[in-house]
């Protein structure tokens, strides 16, 4: 949480030649303001610049009340009157920046802290300032210059380090952003919101155990902040803790059901867990809570295929596409279901899409392989094997694969090599010795078939024993 400064107030000695009713009045507000009756020293000041419609004071001083009862544009309306009547006045320029942060005039807000900074180029408040502001104008390099000359002047103002610190975190400086932090904290031991953002530094660089110790100590700060369970629980997962990190969105959930994904995260723990009708339960909620986001979508839809809600899981990769067509491996989920529903063409269209956006992945091009296949697509389906052995050529199954799809073209020897190169990948695969026996009885070896239906006996493979029982029997 950045520092935001409030206005300055200043109660200015009264002009001389005022009317007694007009100082009295002006003196009456400032009573009131000292009270913090911010109402009743409006209408005070109101009443003294009808008397005196030139006083610069009173409407400074009013805009200071109007800001405080978050009259921002009134606030705004008066400062600019009292510039009118006093342009040397650095402090109604910085005030009426403030003002104009409030209503989001961020670039107005930027010239009038540089007219008082014009005015008073010595005010490290006005350069902290402009700096909060050129942050919300997202001018981050602007920002850490404004921060860098409020250390030069008062290295003591109050958030300078931590501020500056979130400033290079936007600019991804996470190295040196925790530097900052580091020392914001040696200033200021007792304050969960650096150690929550130097956690977020170290999540950046994948210091994972040391962001957790952070949120550990931010929490031990801040018990019931729900963010800050729900960030730790971020960071466990990237550490796999998946029942940790269960905990603490769970923990987050009894704080503050309303965080931005948090369902949604703990839905994705509970798949990891196994605990698909949970995880169900949460992306329902999470979906009612966002019903646009189409990563939702897609990860109920994986669960409802898990759990062999084909037709829902179906709809909902659906719907995640009709959200969001650019979302990574929507279309290759999609087709994968849509083969396992013997709906081909309709695969071979959502594995087409997905090639299109992720050319260099092997899966797809296997996948569609096999598609290809049920569609008596046989060179076709050979060319997506040999792209996906190309780009993933330590995958046995693959050769296993294209092996059998060789076969099937009374390539034998071509699904022989395939096949032993299945082996030389994995040893232990007994499919791949069992079809390699099956290629060579088509080349009449039979004694090397027999020695494969074996080897392929021995480690378990049912469908050997027919085959030696039939070929290997003396």
């Amino acid at each position: 949480m950045k520092k935001v400064l409030t206005v300055c107030f200043v109660v200015w000695v009264s002009i001389s030649g005022f009317s007694q009713s007009a100082e009295d009045l002006f003196n009456s507000g400032n009573e009131k303001l000292d009270k913090k009756d911010f109402k009743s020293a409006i209408k005070e000041f109101s009443k003294a610049i009808l008397v005196n419609p030139k006083n610069a004071d009173s409407y400074f001083n009013r805009a200071y009340a109007k800001s405080m009862i978050q009259d921002y544009i009134g606030a705004v309306q008066d400062y600019t009157k009292a510039i009118a009547l006093f342009p040397e006045m650095p402090n109604a320029y910085y005030n009426r920046a403030i003002e104009k942060v409030h209503i989001n005039d961020y670039r107005g807000a930027i010239q009038d802290h540089t007219i008082a900074l014009e005015q008073d180029p010595n005010n490290a408040d006005i350069y902290f300032s402009r700096g909060l502001a050129k942050s919300a104008f997202n001018d981050h390099v602007g920002a850490i210059q404004d921060f860098n000359k409020t250390i030069e002047i008062n290295p003591d103002t109050e958030n300078i380090f931590f501020n500056r610190g979130i400033e290079k975190s936007y600019l991804k400086d996470y190295q040196s952003a925790i530097q900052d932090f580091n020392k914001a904290i040696s200033l200021d031991t007792a304050n969960a919101d650096i150690y929550f953002n130097r956690a977020i530094a170290k999540n950046n660089l994948k210091d994972y155990q040391a962001a957790i110790l952070d949120f550990n100590r931010a929490i031990t700060l801040k018990p019931i902040n729900g963010d800050l369970y729900f960030n730790r629980g971020v960071t466990k997962a990237y550490l796999n803790d998946f029942n940790g990190a269960f905990k603490d969105y769970s923990k987050a959930i009894e704080i503050n059901p309303k965080i931005r994904n948090l369902y949604f995260n703990r839905g994705i723990e509970s798949g990891h867990l196994k605990d698909y009708g949970n995880a169900l339960l949460d992306f329902n909620k999470a979906i009612a809570q966002n019903p646009s986001n189409a990563d939702i979508y897609f990860n109920r839809g994986i669960v409802k295929n898990i759990l062999k809600d084909n037709q829902g899981a179906l709809q909902d990769f659906n719907k995640a596409i009709s959200l969001n067509p650019t979302l990574q491996n929507l279309y290759f989920n999609r087709g994968l279901l849509k083969m396992s529903l013997k709906d081909y063409q309709g695969s071979l269209f959502d594995l087409d899409k997905a090639i299109q956006q992720n050319p260099s992945n092997a899966d797809i091009y296997s996948n569609r392989a096999v598609v290809r296949i049920n569609l008596k697509q046989q060179q076709q389906a050979l060319n997506d094997f040999n792209k996906s052995i190309e780009l993933k050529p330590g995958d046995y199954l693959t050769f296993i694969s294209r092996g059998i799809l060789k076969a099937q073209m009374l390539d034998f020897k071509g699904a022989i090599l395939d096949y032993s190169k299945s082996i030389e990948l994995n040893s232990k695969s007994p499919e791949a010795y069992f079809y390699r026996g099956q290629a060579k009885l088509n080349l009449i070896d039979k004694t090397g078939a027999c020695a494969d239906f074996i080897v392929s006996r021995n480690m378990g493979y049912v469908e050997a024993i027919s085959q030696i029982e039939k070929n290997c029997k003396k």
